[in-house]
């Protein structure tokens, strides 16, 4: 009889303790998936190299149905140095960082929850910088230790973005107590292209300034802030150096800003890339509209013509043939002509290029303005043959706005334009075209890769595509953070998929970088 109740007894702890388990897996679970749904609270922080002077913190939750204040959100509190810190007793999703809603600000980040800062374009643990003096020492980090500046790792590279045209930038750093890396005005810096200059630090700085080679151009003291980090020397702040591999090495317009509408604006730019060949794609945006100009292509001009008056962003998008991205921005204020005094020349058509040796050419000027006095606007034409002959007779008149002429050798027409006003005040601009024996084909772009579809389970399908749906979301993060977690087996994720930073081994910092890769702050 003892034997039997001894048998029952055990069987049931048994399956108390397999009941136990299974609550024990099911509330974490249910834990996770509560995280990813309903964000988190505590305490943030943030990293000002960038020195705002008006640090504002904005949190809400992605369906908008709370926040932690109207923008540009709560006002936040310095610890010492750059960092600065908000406190939230709500649970959030996103957070946005913000200098008072000027417009300058992070991109809308995904909060990862108490004691992390966010520095340089990266999330991590808060544990390297002194706490408030008033606040008590937290359970993650309960000996904090005085600040250091961040000591940088041999071999790595400091930037300045020459925006002050300096000629020469000269890099000069130093640790008190510990030397300097020369002496004054530094290192000569390497001119990398696109206005940018760089500084290889062979040592341990605290300090650095920037100069020209002399104490006529040159920083005040500054904070060295880390490696990859670049200042510009005309708008005196420092940002994350672009690391991608597709190097912009210049992008913009042949004209100044401003011009006016229908006026023919080439759009230019020249990029290179260990990733093959580099496409761009050009787009101008205004007043919430987007047009392309021209989609991804290998030519590294291409003509613009806005038709309304406005503050243009143009956007040039870089892709590679390894899937490779990298984007640069400029801004183009495009004004209306209606009462304009001055004489403008918008363009000429056809446009400069290619013209057929013996055909007839008929070049036609776009002008205008001349609003004054008799509002007439006058015309004359320079065309200047290969050879460096006028083969025209220039002379203004008001009855003719194009000219012609019949190419007779082959190789590079000059068309110059003149136009007048009515007050004598005048604009030129010279055009060329190249004279050919026979009309040369623009040559057809190569092909730009696509990512591939999606196919059976268990192929290398997308990268960070964790359950192999197709596409990367925030739900593919949450599964490689259950898989480490030990809450689902591995064989729930893909794993060649999940494992984004090749490592062989799924770990946090898989499913923080397909967090980084939905927000955009990551590229692949």
């Amino acid at each position: 009889m003892r034997n039997t109740k001894h048998s029952l007894k055990s069987a049931l702890c048994v399956v108390l303790t397999a009941l136990l388990v299974f609550s024990a897996v099911f509330c974490v679970a249910a834990a996770e998936n509560e995280v990813a749904q309903t964000g988190a609270s505590g305490t943030v922080y943030f990293d000002n190299t960038s020195n705002w002077s008006n640090l504002h913190c904005y949190m809400w939750n992605g369906d908008g149905s709370q926040k932690n204040a109207e923008w540009p959100g709560q006002p936040m509190t310095q610890v010492e140095g750059n960092v600065w810190k908000y406190t939230t007793s709500t649970d959030y999703q996103n957070v946005i960082f913000n200098n008072g809603g000027n417009g300058q600000q992070t991109g809308d980040l995904q909060f990862p929850g108490d004691g992390q800062i966010y520095s340089n374009g990266n999330w991590g643990p808060y544990n390297g910088h002194q706490e408030d003096p008033t606040v008590a020492p937290s359970s993650n980090n309960p000996n904090p230790q005085p600040t250091n500046p961040p000591t940088p790792v041999d071999g790595s590279y400091v930037y300045c973005k020459n925006s002050a045209s300096w000629g020469d930038v000269y890099c000069y750093m130093w640790k008190d107590g510990a030397g300097n890396n020369g002496e004054w005005p530094g290192k000569k810096m390497e001119n990398i292209g696109d206005g940018v200059y760089r500084y290889e630090v062979t040592g341990s700085f605290d300090m650095i300034i920037f100069n020209s080679g002399s104490d006529a151009n040159k920083t005040g003291d500054m904070s060295y802030p880390g490696a990859n980090q670049i200042y510009d020397n005309k708008t005196n702040k420092w940002e994350p150096y672009d690391t991608s591999p597709i190097t912009v090495k210049s992008f913009g317009a042949n004209m100044e800003s401003p011009q006016y509408k229908g006026t023919d604006i080439m759009l230019t730019s020249d990029a290179v890339s260990t990733g093959g060949t580099v496409f761009c794609k050009y787009s101008v945006t205004a007043s919430g509209k987007t047009t392309v100009v021209a989609d991804y292509t290998t030519k590294k001009e291409v003509s613009w013509t806005p038709a309304a008056a406005g503050t243009y962003t143009i956007t040039f998008d870089f892709k590679d043939n390894a899937g490779n991205e990298n984007q640069r921005t400029a801004t183009f204020e495009i004004k209306d002509d209606a009462g304009v005094i001055e004489p403008i020349l918008k363009g000429v058509s056809p446009k400069p290029g290619q013209i057929q040796k013996g055909a007839k050419q008929t070049i036609t000027v776009n002008a205008a303005g001349g609003n004054i006095n008799t509002k007439l606007l006058f015309y004359k034409f320079q065309v200047e043959d290969p050879n460096g002959n006028i083969i025209n007779t220039p002379y203004f008149s008001k009855a003719f706005n194009n000219v012609s002429f019949t190419p007779a050798t082959t190789g590079m027409y000059k068309v110059t334009v003149y136009v007048q006003g009515s007050d004598n005040q005048t604009i030129e601009r010279t055009y060329t075209y190249n004279s050919l024996t026979t009309i040369v084909p623009e040559p057809t772009d190569p092909t730009l890769p696509t990512q591939p579809e999606p196919s059976e389970p268990g192929d290398v399908t997308l990268k960070g595509d964790a359950n192999s749906d197709g596409e990367v979301t925030v739900i593919d993060a949450t599964l490689v953070q259950q898989v480490v977690a030990q809450i689902v087996s591995q064989d729930k994720a893909h794993f060649a998929n999940s494992d984004v930073n090749g490592d062989s081994a799924l770990t946090v910092l898989d499913a923080t970088l397909i967090q980084r890769f939905v927000a955009k702050l990551e590229i692949w």
